[in-house]
This record gives structure tokens, C-alpha cells and sequence, in this order.
């Protein structure tokens, strides 16, 4: 019962993805090019429950809250995020791996590789 009771708790907890690659597109956008690469300090904090999305980018910090989310239709490998703060809307895809996430910015593409340390935090 126990187990459970953890089990159950982890589904309700934040999630933290520590980027370990970093790549940046920006317009106009060329498939599997990047304008900007780099591994300096980058974290996404996912919180379903509380919906909302902190990603730490190098230096720069943004704070999200999701508006929606569900199955990426044309890649049903991947978990999407409709993401919105003062400056306008963004979407998050997720692989089911965790291994992958992207920010799709209306200029710019960022897309992130995820190491092994993705782990559930209280």
C-alpha cells in the first residue's frame, strides 16, 4: 500500500529536466541547423499540477503557464504544451522518452537533449 501511496505521488509532482545540449534556430528556420549550440546551465521545471513551466536557458529565466496540452497529433511520440506568459504564446513538445523537448517560438526554435539526471522533485 505504501508503494502506492509514493507511486501514486510522483504523477503529482514537478518534474525537472536537466538540459545537457542546447540548440537554437532562429529565422529563417533550416531543419537540423542551429544558429546558436551550447551545454552552459539550462533546467526545464514541468508542474502539471500546478501548470506551469520554468525554463532556465543559460542566463535567461522564463516563466510559463499552460493553457493546454494533449498528444502531438502528427508524432504521437510526442506530448505537447501550449504555453503562455506576458510576452505571448509558445508551444512545448515533449518526447515520451524525456529525452527530447522543443520551444517553438514564433522566430526562434529552441530545441533541447535531455541527460539521464530527468527526475520527479517535491
Amino acid at each position: 500500500m505504501l508503494l502506492f501511496l509514493l507511486s501514486g505521488g510522483m504523477y503529482a509532482q514537478e518534474q525537472v529536466f536537466n538540459v545537457q545540449r542546447y540548440c537554437i534556430d532562429e529565422q529563417p528556420f533550416k531543419k537540423g541547423e542551429c544558429n546558436v549550440t551550447g551545454n552552459e546551465y539550462s533546467f526545464v521545471f514541468l508542474d502539471t499540477q500546478k501548470r506551469s513551466v520554468v525554463f532556465f536557458l543559460t542566463a535567461t529565466k522564463m516563466k510559463y503557464k499552460i493553457v493546454d496540452s494533449g498528444v502531438f497529433a502528427p508524432d504521437k511520440n510526442y506530448a505537447f504544451y501550449t504555453l503562455e506568459n506576458e510576452k505571448g504564446q509558445v508551444e512545448m513538445r515533449i518526447n515520451k522518452q524525456n529525452t527530447k523537448i522543443e520551444f517553438l517560438y514564433p522566430n526562434t526554435h529552441v530545441y533541447l537533449t535531455v541527460g539521464k539526471s530527468t527526475k520527479a522533485v517535491n
